[in-house]
């Protein structure tokens, strides 16, 4: 067994607790902020529902330790890409709601 991709994957402890944290507390937002309003979600709020959710579901996919194979796979839920991703569709979805 390689001892190079073990120590890689140790020093990226931070980014993946972030991931996680990120993606519960988004998750949390999305279960809670709709009951809070007590409204219907217009037809542009639904439709980032999708996107928004996949995202997060990457945000667990990265925050639990799961490493692709592939490297397509691995560069979808890499941070650089993760992080903006969940924080601007979650923010287009919090506009619509407005």
């Amino acid at each position: 067994m390689d001892a190079a991709p073990v120590a890689a994957a140790a020093g990226a402890g931070w980014a993946r607790a972030l991931s996680l944290l990120l993606a519960a507390a988004l998750s949390l937002a999305l279960l809670f902020l709709p009951a809070m309003r007590g409204a219907g979600l217009s037809p542009g709020a639904h439709g980032l529902l999708t996107p928004l959710v996949m995202a997060i579901c990457a945000g667990f996919v990265h925050g639990v330790g799961f490493r692709p194979r592939r490297t397509w796979a691995r560069a979808l839920v890499h941070p650089a890409l993760l992080w903006p991703l969940m924080l601007g569709l979650a923010a287009l979805w919090t506009r619509s709601l407005l």
